[in-house]
């Protein structure tokens, strides 16, 4: 989705499926996480048509999520993730990643590089500074026809086990 709204029209509940490319390079660091720790579910509370989930699962990791369009409400979801990695629905973007960091020990969320810059989010991003930007060398295309917009992305983290900048 166009970060300038030029023409596009937006998918009904902010719905635009992580491609594979912006996801598989972040699966060594997710299973990195998940080793750390002994194993445990991995939930992805905005999964879609559950490709991340499948994804994990193909590559041994234990995973599992809902959504928002099957009735589930992760801002209201008060139990307790070990991991969470997903692509927020990007009107809910920061909503997702406060309620992640408070009930999850490990949080990876998509987000546009540009959501770092905000006046609006600068107390917000000063309380709850990421420990680590797994940033897509390449901008992915969440549309069916395969364009992408000008807009970079990253996978930010927050957790123990990952620090720093790391380039996909």
């Amino acid at each position: 989705m166009s970060a300038t709204k030029r023409g596009a029209k937006r998918h009904e509940s902010d719905f635009y499926a992580t491609p594979e490319s912006a996801f598989l390079p972040l699966l060594p660091f997710i299973m990195e996480v998940v080793d750390h720790y002994g194993r445990g579910q991995v939930w992805d509370p905005a999964c879609g048509d559950g490709r991340l989930i499948k994804s994990m699962r193909k590559a041994g990791i234990e995973a599992g999520g809902s959504d928002l369009n099957v009735d589930y409400d992760f801002l209201k979801d008060e139990g307790n993730h070990l991991f969470v990695v997903t692509n927020p629905p990007f009107s809910l973007a920061l909503e997702f990643c406060n309620h992640a960091i408070q009930h999850a020990d490990h949080a990876f969320m998509l987000l546009r590089l540009n959501f770092l810059a905000s006046k609006k989010r600068r107390d917000w991003w000063n309380a709850h500074k990421p420990d680590a930007l797994f940033i897509l060398s390449e901008r992915p295309s969440f549309t069916e026809n395969g364009k992408t917009d000008a807009t970079d992305y990253a996978w930010f983290y927050w957790g123990d086990v990952h620090k720093g900048f790391y380039f996909l």
